[in-house]
C-alpha cells in the first residue's frame, strides 16, 4: 500500500475546448514569450509531478504545431474526439490516460497561467496529510483551481455527461473534501472571453 507521503500525483490539464466565447483559440493566446498553454504547461512541470496527461481536442493540429518539442516530450498527449460534447468528455479522457500506479489527479485548467508550482504543491501536501478524496483551492474564501481528485472518486467522473466538470460530484463527498487556503490569486484567474484575457495580461505586468 503506497503511504501518503509517496503517493503519485498525475496532472490532467483540459486544453479541449472551442474558446467558444473568446472567438480563437485561447491556448494559443500570446502571453509572455510563449502562449497561455505552454505558461500553464511549465508551471506544471516545475511543480514536479509524476506524469502530465495534455487533453487536445479543438485546435489540437495548431496547438500541436505550436507548442515547443521541450514541452511535447514531457507531457503525454491524448484527444478528444468528442470534444463538442463538454467537459465532462475531456475529463473522462484524461482520468483515463493517467498512469495505473496514479494515486491521484491534479485537474488542471488549460486557460490558468498563473497558478503558481507551489500552489499545486501545496494542495499535493494537503491530500498527503488529510487523507481527502478532494482538495480544492481556496483564495481569500472563493474556491478555485486547480482541484485535486483521490483515484476513489475517478469512477464518478467517468460517469459524469455534458458540460459539467469534477464539481459535479463534490455533493457525494461533503466529508472527504479538504479546503486549501493558498495566497495565490492565480487559482482564480481564467480566461472566457476578452475581458479575462486583458487582466490577465495585466496581471502579468505586474508580476
Amino acid at each position: 500500500m503506497t503511504t501518503p507521503s509517496k503517493s503519485r500525483i498525475s496532472a490532467v490539464v483540459l486544453a479541449a475546448g472551442k474558446s467558444a466565447r473568446m472567438g480563437t483559440a485561447k491556448q494559443l493566446l500570446p502571453l509572455g514569450s510563449g502562449t497561455v498553454l505552454e505558461q500553464t504547461l511549465a508551471n506544471v512541470k516545475e511543480a514536479g509531478l509524476e506524469e502530465i496527461v495534455l487533453v487536445l481536442g479543438s485546435s489540437s493540429e495548431p496547438i500541436l504545431r505550436q507548442l515547443p518539442d521541450s514541452v511535447l516530450e514531457s507531457v503525454r498527449i491524448v484527444t478528444n474526439e468528442a470534444y463538442e460534447l463538454g467537459m465532462a468528455s475531456s475529463l473522462k479522457v484524461g482520468i483515463a490516460a493517467v498512469s495505473p500506479t496514479t494515486d491521484a489527479a491534479l485537474v488542471v485548467l488549460a486557460d490558468q497561467p498563473f497558478v503558481r508550482p507551489e500552489t499545486f504543491n501545496r494542495i499535493i501536501e494537503e491530500y498527503r496529510s488529510s487523507h481527502a478524496q478532494i482538495v480544492i483551492p481556496m483564495h481569500k474564501g472563493l474556491r478555485g483551481n486547480p482541484v485535486l481528485l483521490d483515484r476513489s472518486v475517478f469512477q464518478e467522473v467517468m460517469a459524469l455527461e455534458g458540460d459539467v466538470g469534477c464539481r459535479a460530484i463534490f455533493g457525494n463527498h461533503w466529508e472527504r473534501i479538504v479546503n486549501a487556503e493558498v495566497g495565490d490569486p492565480g487559482v482564480l484567474l481564467d480566461i472566457d472571453n476578452k475581458d479575462d484575457y486583458d487582466r490577465l495580461r495585466n496581471f502579468a505586468s505586474g508580476i
